[in-house]
């Protein structure tokens, strides 16, 4: 991108809907800042319009992926510890039936392979993070129209999970309290069906300081599974192009070091080094602070009459999901005993 007073003057207005998005957040913890960017960004293109192209490519792009890399600073193999051999089969069984079981029945009720992966993928580990994450390797080897498509999937999939999200918040204490779960088996089913971390910890707030506890442990036991994930989505993409008899291909190399070599060696490093934990901390936000940014730019370029060809379908379809994804999780934490 070209620095002159135009762009310097739109990334302006990014970083300033960004803030605002931040600043909404540390209000009301429940209300993910990443979903809040991309909603300012659409409001934005949908009324006042936008025609600066190049920051908002810039940050859709190179923003995004800067935060995919620094979200390994949010994985903590330490959390394969704490929850045991046990917990961990119970996340890896939750996360892997989630994923692909959103996957295969939104695919089967008509919706677009982006849209099913997004919503699978933001069910199944981190919300609106995780399908940022993902979003990359879904862009790769698109035509500009096909990725116009991706956007507006990626809109209406953050739209459906923060929705989502936030039910859980009011929902999943009142059903604890009624099924008599403990509070460490309450935290531990909010860690294993809620999506994002701020919507985890507020869920948990409304029980118990054990219940936080268990489900920030659970929680983050289910974001190092975005590793494998990613891995993955990419070996997925690589054999697509090849039916198709492109001549692209998609790997890890390909796919590029700043996105998921460099989220990869990130989480190493984290894990590996003593870091300082203001290092850490610093990461982690920074992570929020540039993936809000890509969101934000992602919305600029979906109109909502792109949005609105979808209908209703995704949204009935990804709240019946949600609620049957949260009693699978249940069911899991129950039976393997927390």
């Amino acid at each position: 991108m070209k620095l002159n007073l135009k762009n310097f003057s739109s990334f302006a207005i990014i970083a300033a809907g960004v803030a605002l998005a931040f600043l909404i957040n540390s209000l009301q913890g429940a209300i993910s800042p990443l979903f809040l960017s991309m909603l300012f960004g659409l409001l934005i293109t949908n009324t006042i319009g936008w025609n600066e192209k190049e920051a908002m490519n810039f940050a859709a792009k190179r923003c995004l992926r800067l935060g995919v890399v620094l979200l390994g600073f949010q994985i903590s193999f330490d959390q394969f510890v704490d929850v045991g051999l046990k917990g961990l089969l119970a996340v890896a069984v939750v996360v892997v039936v989630v994923f692909s079981g959103t996957r295969l029945i939104t695919r089967r009720l008509g919706l677009s392979h982006s849209l099913s992966t997004f919503i699978a993928g933001g069910f199944a580990i981190c919300g609106a993070t995780a399908i940022a994450a993902i979003s990359a390797t879904l862009l790769k080897g698109k035509s500009a129209e096909e990725q116009k498509e991706v956007n507006r999937d990626l809109s209406y999939a953050v739209a459906i999970v923060a929705l989502c999200g936030t039910l859980s918040v009011f929902v999943l204490p009142l059903v604890a309290r009624l099924l008599g779960l403990t509070d460490w088996a309450t935290g531990a089913w909010i860690g294993a069906a809620v999506h994002d971390v701020g919507q985890v910890v507020a869920t948990a707030s409304l029980v118990s300081d054990e219940a936080i506890e268990s489900s920030i442990i659970v929680k983050l036991s289910r974001v190092v599974m975005l590793i494998p994930l990613v891995i993955f989505l990419t070996h997925e993409a690589s054999k697509a192009l090849s039916r198709e008899g492109s001549a692209e291909k998609i790997s890890l190399r390909s796919t590029g070091p700043v996105f998921v070599i460099g989220f990869i060696f990130v989480a190493i490093l984290a894990n590996t080094l003593s870091l300082d934990p203001v290092i850490i901390d610093a990461g982690k936000e920074g992570s929020k602070i540039f993936l809000s940014i890509g969101l934000f730019a992602m919305g600029l370029g979906v109109k909502w009459k792109s949005i609105s060809r979808l209908g209703s379908r995704p949204l009935v379809a990804g709240v019946s999901l949600w609620l049957l994804s949260a009693s699978f999780a249940l069911a899991v934490v129950i039976l393997f005993g927390f």
